[in-house]
């Protein structure tokens, strides 16, 4: 079983109803040859990786 991780942000109206949902949800496996972040997840990035603008993201 993968681990669903997720991110949403909520925008509402003046109404209290919501007008925008952004969602990131992780429920499908990366495979190896996807990935672009490479590094121990115990230390920040390292600083000559390239960032998300260099990974075209």
């Amino acid at each position: 079983m993968v681990p669903l991780l997720r991110q949403r942000e909520l925008a509402f109206d003046a109404d209290g109803l919501m007008a925008e949902r952004h969602a990131s949800i992780n429920d499908v496996p990366i495979e190896e040859a996807d990935r672009l972040f490479r590094w121990d997840r115990s230390a920040p990035r390292p600083a000559d990786h390239p960032g998300l603008t260099e990974l075209g993201l």
